[in-house]
């Protein structure tokens, strides 16, 4: 695992969109499986400003980690993120967009297909975000390091987070969600985890200083050379030893 230090938010933002769009310039056919949330919220304003500049998307796969269960157009869901934050901003479209459906009735049957979609475009980039409770995507705090997709039950901490993000209740928020797993998400030829802000602070030192166990599930990475990690000072605040950008 690699990791980068940077000085705030806008620098891990600025670094993340460098990595992607190095991606999508250098690959005949890209594959780039997005996540959502707070974290890559500046990474899809410089892809959205690079496309209008010319940023050429038109060979590239996009497609998502996870989805919430629950109305596609939900305030909350990752179709609708991924269309208000991208497709909604770009006159040019990819060659391919592929979402998770969080309607799915069958849901085993929805992961089949999404896993075969997966095994027809492999991913050359799997953008990530931390949880505070060290969680990536859905694979939750317990979820064993071999985890293929599946539908994943939110800790509580998870929950207040999707509240916060998107000024929803309780009652509203989703419960679950179907979520790529380890064994998917570490399959990626870069698997790029951005990292910002005090409150992930406590991740950040179980994730870098920390044992590598499944209850801080961000640690599975730390095993993998394909791993870049970008964590800003503030989310870097907790760290006792020196850990240098190499």
């Amino acid at each position: 695992m690699k990791t980068i230090f940077v000085k705030d938010y806008e620098e891990m933002s600025a670094k993340g969109y460098e990595i992607i769009r190095e991606v999508i310039k250098n690959n005949e056919e890209p594959v780039i499986s997005m996540t959502t949330g707070g974290t890559p919220r500046g990474v899809f304003k410089l892809l959205v400003e690079g496309i209008h500049k010319g940023l050429d998307i038109s060979h590239t796969t996009f497609m998502n980690l996870d989805e919430y269960m629950g109305p596609r157009d939900a305030v909350y869901s990752v179709r609708s993120f991924m269309y208000k934050n991208l497709y909604n901003l770009i006159n040019v479209k990819p060659k391919n967009i592929f979402l998770i459906d969080g309607e799915a009735e069958d849901s085993d049957k929805e992961i089949a297909r999404y896993k075969e979609i997966i095994n027809q475009y492999p991913m050359d980039v799997q953008l990530l975000g931390l949880g505070t409770n060290g969680h990536i995507g859905a694979n939750e705090p317990g979820t064993p390091f071999d985890s293929t997709m599946f539908l994943a039950k939110h800790d509580d901490s998870t929950i207040q987070s999707t509240m916060r993000e998107y000024g929803i209740t309780r009652e509203e928020a989703p419960t679950e969600m179907l979520t790529l797993g380890f064994t998917e998400i570490l399959e990626a030829k870069t698997v790029l985890l951005l990292v910002s802000g005090k409150h992930k602070a406590e991740a950040v030192k179980a994730l870098l200083e920390g044992e590598i166990t499944p209850d801080c599930p961000a640690t599975a990475l730390r095993n993998f050379d394909n791993a870049i990690v970008i964590i800003d000072e503030d989310a870097a605040s907790l760290l006792e030893k020196e850990h240098k950008s190499i």
